[in-house]
C-alpha cells in the first residue's frame, strides 16, 4: 500500500462513500438512493421518499414527521424531512404517471445523528450536454454503475442515453442517485427516472433513455423554497466561468508547487506527512519513504483536515512556511479550518459542556447564526454540527494592520463560550489562557485550546484578550438576565393519530419531557407508544406532575411552579386541553367530579412543526426581539376582519417590537389559525377566546390584565380558569394562551405518528386533507 492510499480514483471513493440507499419502511429493501449533502442533510427525491412510504409515486402531500432509514457504505442512520418539494407538472398542479417530464421532485432529508464513517460534502458542478456521467443503483454498490451522457440539458428537463451497447440502462432503484461527472470529479445532478411510457405520445417506447434533474434545476428549486442564505450552506456556490473542475486542479497544481519548493528535502517531507497521516487517518509509505509532491498535494486538497494538519506540523520549527501553506490554502478556501486534533479536543470539551450556554455564546457573537436543532444524539452531535457551521468563518485578514490575520469567529465564541462556562461554575476568569494542566475548568482549557489554535493561525494574542474582557461583560450581562425566576414545565408533543369524528376528540400521539428550569428537557419514560384520548394525556400529564421532583424552591415565595407546555401543530392548535378531565376514575377518592387540566397548572400552548430554514431563522430574530420588549410594549388587538393573513400580517409587521397580541376577531372557529399566524410571524404572546361569539373586546379579558407582566400571565389565566369552572356565569371568558418563550428550546423532533394512519375528514377541518391522493 502507497502513501495515502490514492492509487484509487479518490473523488469517486468518497463520493460513494456519500451514498445514501433510501429504504423501504416496511421491507428495509432499497428504493431510490441519495448524496450527502452538508452537517446532516442529504439530497433525493421525494418520488424516492413516496417509494419508500408505500405511497403513490407522484404523490404531492408532505408526508408528515415520519422516521426514514438511510443506509451508507459505513452504516446506518435514520433522518427525517427537512425540506419537501412534491413533483409537479411543467404547467402546474400534479405530475401524472407515464409523463414525460416533470418539475420539483426534490427532498432534503436530515439525520437524526451525525453522518457515519467517511460521509463528506461532495463537490458539485453545472451539468452541460455531451457530458460523462455515471449513476449507481440504489444499494450503491460499485458494481452496480451506469455510464451514460447528457444528451439534453435545458432548465427545465435533462436527458441521458446509455453510451455503452453492451452496458446495462438506468432503470428502477437508480432515482434519487448522484450523477457524477469523473471528468470534472462532481456531482452534477440527481437521477430521476427511466421513461417507461408516455401520454403524450403513446406507441413510443423510451425505456432506454432516462430523466435527469441538473445541478442548476436543483439549485434554483431550493433557492426559491429555502432561500439563497440557507442554500449557502448545502450546496457550494455558483460556478463561475473557468471550465468545470479548472479551480480544484488550479489548487491542487499550486500546493504541489509549494510542496515541491518548500519540502525538497525526501527525508523532511516525509516527516510531515507522516504526521499528516496520523492526524487524518490515511495510510502512511514505507518507512524511510515520502510522498511525491503531487501525491502530497493531493491529498492536501481530498481531505477536509490535512492542510491544517500539515500546517501544524510545520509551525513548530518553520513558523514562515507553515503561513505560507496557510495563506494558499485560506485563499483556495478549500480546507477545514480545524487539524483533526484540533477538532477533537474542542469537541470533546465542548461536548461534555451545557449546550444552551454554548447556543448563546455562538449567537452573541454572530446574532444572524442558524443554529442546529436539538436532535436525539446527544450534547455531542449539538457540538460537532454547530462547530462544522463555524469553520466557514475564516477570519481572513485584518484591515487595521496589513497581512495579519483576523481570529475567526470561533476563536470570539470560544471565548464567550469559557465566560459562559465560568458564570455557570461560579468563576470569574475573563482573560486568562493558562496552559492545559490536571484540574483547570472548563472555561480555562477553552481558552488554551483557543490560544493553540490562534498561535497556529498567526492570530494575536492580544484580540483574544479583547474578546475575553468583551465575553466578561456579556456573561455578567446575561448571568443578571438569568438570575429571574424561571418555572419549571413539563412540555407535551401531541400528534393526530385518529380523528373522533364530530363529537369525539379522537385519539393522539403523546411524548413527555420535564425541564426544572434550566431550558434543558429531560424524556420522561412511558409504557408504550399507544394513541391516547384527550382525559387519557391529561392524566398522563397530570401522573408526571405528580411523580416528578421539582425543584425545592418551584413554587416558594417568588417563584413560580411548573407550567405545562403543549406543542400542537397549526390544525391542532384549537384543542381544548386545558379543559380536558385528569380525574381517574379508578381513583379510591374519585368522587365524580371532572377536573380539568388547567385548573392546577397553567397551561399554555407553543407552535411545533417546522418551517424552511430562512423562516426559522426569521421567526427566532423576531421572537428575541420581541420578548425582549413583551413589558414594553402595549397589547395589540386584532378585531373583526383580521383573520385575512394579509391583514394579520400588516398588523404584526407594523410595529416590530409588538410582543403581544389579544385577538378579537368574531370568526371563533378561525381564531387558532390566526393565532397560528401571528406565532409563525415571531410573535411570543397570543391570548385569544375558546368558546365567545362574535367579536371580543379588551374588557373581555380585564380580569386577566392582558398588560400586566407577561411572565405573569400562565398563573393569571390559571387563576381564571379555576374561577370559571366554578362559576361560568360571573366569569364568561375562556381564555387559550399561547406563549412562545425563546429561551425554553421546543422538544426534538421525533416520529409520533403517520399522516397515513388519519381516519377519514368526518368533517374535521384540517390543512393534512385538502389534496386527494393519487394513489
Amino acid at each position: 500500500m502507497g502513501w495515502f492510499d490514492l492509487d484509487a480514483d479518490t473523488a469517486e471513493r468518497a463520493l460513494r462513500a456519500a451514498f445514501a440507499t433510501v429504504l423501504d419502511t416496511s421491507a428495509a429493501e432499497p428504493v431510490g438512493g441519495g448524496v450527502f449533502l452538508a452537517g446532516r442533510s442529504v439530497l433525493t427525491c421525494a418520488h424516492v421518499v413516496n417509494a419508500a412510504l408505500g405511497r403513490s409515486m407522484f404523490e404531492p402531500r408532505h408526508p408528515g414527521g415520519v422516521t426514514l432509514r438511510l443506509d451508507f457504505p459505513d452504516g446506518s442512520a435514520e433522518a427525517v424531512i427537512r425540506t419537501w418539494i412534491p413533483p409537479r407538472a411543467p404547467g402546474g398542479g400534479p405530475a401524472v404517471l407515464g409523463a414525460l417530464e416533470w418539475q420539483g421532485d426534490l427532498a432534503v432529508l436530515e439525520l437524526t445523528t451525525r453522518p457515519p464513517g467517511q460521509v463528506r460534502p461532495q463537490r458539485w458542478n453545472r451539468m452541460a450536454r455531451r457530458q460523462k456521467v455515471r449513476a449507481w443503483y440504489g444499494t450503491g454498490h460499485r458494481v452496480s454503475y451506469v455510464d451514460t451522457s447528457v444528451k439534453l440539458c435545458e432548465p427545465d428537463a435533462s436527458y441521458l442515453d446509455t453510451d455503452l451497447a453492451t452496458g446495462p440502462a438506468i432503470g428502477p432503484g437508480y432515482s434519487g442517485g448522484p450523477l457524477w461527472s469523473y471528468e470534472q470529479e462532481a456531482v452534477v445532478g440527481l437521477v430521476v427516472g427511466q421513461l417507461i411510457g408516455t401520454r403524450a405520445e403513446p406507441g413510443r417506447s423510451y425505456a432506454d433513455r432516462a430523466f435527469a434533474l441538473s445541478w442548476q434545476t436543483i439549485r434554483a428549486e431550493l433557492e426559491r423554497v429555502l432561500g439563497a442564505a440557507a442554500l449557502g450552506a448545502l450546496l457550494p456556490p455558483e460556478p463561475g466561468t473557468l471550465p468545470p473542475g479548472s479551480a480544484a486542479r488550479d489548487e491542487q497544481r499550486r500546493l504541489a508547487i509549494l510542496v515541491r519548493e518548500l519540502l525538497s528535502d525526501p527525508a523532511e517531507r516525509g516527516h510531515h506527512a507522516r504526521y499528516v497521516a496520523a492526524e487524518c487517518g490515511l495510510p502512511a509509505g514505507p518507512a524511510g519513504s515520502a510522498p511525491a509532491p503531487e501525491v502530497l498535494a493531493e491529498t492536501l486538497c481530498a481531505t477536509p483536515r490535512a492542510l491544517a494538519a500539515l500546517v501544524e506540523s510545520l509551525v513548530r520549527e518553520r513558523p514562515a512556511d507553515a503561513e505560507r501553506f496557510l495563506a494558499l490554502g485560506r485563499a483556495a478556501g478549500a480546507a477545514k479550518l480545524l487539524s483533526p486534533s484540533e477538532y477533537d479536543w474542542l469537541i470533546d470539551l465542548l461536548g461534555s459542556q451545557h449546550p444552551p450556554a454554548l447556543a448563546e455564546a455562538a449567537q452573541a457573537v454572530l446574532p444572524g447564526l442558524v443554529l442546529p436543532r436539538r436532535l436525539p444524539g446527544g450534547e455531542r452531535d449539538f457540538a460537532e454540527t454547530l462547530v462544522e457551521r463555524l469553520e466557514v468563518y475564516t477570519g481572513g485578514h485584518s484591515i487595521a494592520g496589513p497581512g495579519r490575520p483576523r481570529p475567526p469567529a470561533l476563536l470570539k465564541v470560544a471565548e464567550y463560550g469559557a465566560a459562559a462556562f465560568d458564570q455557570a461554575a461560579g468563576q470569574q476568569r475573563p482573560g486568562r489562557h493558562p496552559g492545559q494542566c490536571a484540574g483547570q475548568s472548563a472555561g480555562e482549557e477553552l481558552r488554551a485550546w483557543s490560544r493553540r489554535v490562534a498561535g497556529r493561525l498567526g492570530a494575536p494574542y492580544a484580540v483574544l484578550d479583547e474578546y475575553a474582557a468583551e465575553a466578561a461583560e456579556w456573561a455578567a450581562r446575561g448571568q443578571d438576565a438569568r438570575s429571574a425566576a424561571v418555572a419549571p414545565r413539563v412540555a407535551v408533543r401531541l400528534t393526530r393519530y385518529e380523528h373522533g369524528g364530530r363529537d369525539a376528540a379522537g385519539r393522539f400521539r403523546c411524548a413527555l419531557w420535564t425541564d426544572p428550569g434550566d431550558g434543558e428537557l429531560r424524556a420522561v419514560p412511558l409504557s408504550g407508544p399507544h394513541p391516547l384520548g384527550p382525559d387519557e394525556v391529561a392524566r398522563l400529564v397530570r401522573a408526571t406532575l405528580a411523580g416528578w421532583d421539582e425543584p425545592e424552591e418551584s413554587g416558594a415565595e417568588g417563584r413560580p411552579g411548573p407550567v405545562v407546555e403543549f406543542f400542537l401543530d397549526e390544525p391542532e392548535l384549537g384543542l381544548p386541553a386545558e379543559e380536558w378531565d385528569s380525574a381517574d376514575p379508578d381513583d379510591p377518592e374519585y368522587d365524580g367530579e371532572p377536573e380539568p387540566l388547567g385548573l392546577a397548572h397553567p397551561v399554555v400552548v407553543r407552535l411545533a412543526g417546522s418551517l424552511s430554514p430562512v423562516r426559522e431563522r426569521e421567526r427566532a430574530k423576531a421572537l428575541r426581539r420581541r420578548w425582549s420588549n413583551r413589558d414594553r410594549a402595549e397589547p395589540l388587538q386584532l378585531v373583526a376582519g383580521g383573520q385575512e393573513l394579509r391583514q394579520v400580517k400588516g398588523a404584526v409587521y407594523r410595529d416590530l417590537d409588538t410582543a403581544r397580541i389579544v385577538l378579537g376577531t368574531a370568526d371563533r372557529a378561525g381564531r387558532p389559525a390566526v393565532a397560528a399566524i401571528c406565532l409563525r410571524l415571531g410573535v411570543p404572546v397570543v391570548l385569544w377566546d375558546r368558546h365567545a361569539p362574535g367579536e371580543v373586546t379588551a374588557a373581555h379579558f380585564g380580569e386577566i390584565a392582558p398588560a400586566g407582566p407577561a411572565d405573569g400571565l400562565p398563573e393569571r389565566v390559571r387563576s381564571y380558569r379555576a374561577a370559571a369552572w366554578a362559576d361560568a356565569a360571573g366569569w364568561p371568558a375562556r381564555p387559550v394562551l399561547a406563549l412562545e418563550d425563546p429561551s425554553r428550546p421546543p422538544p426534538p423532533v421525533l416520529e409520533l405518528a403517520d399522516p397515513d394512519d388519519y381516519a377519514p375528514d368526518d368533517g374535521y377541518d384540517s390543512s393534512y386533507d385538502q389534496e386527494t391522493s393519487t394513489a
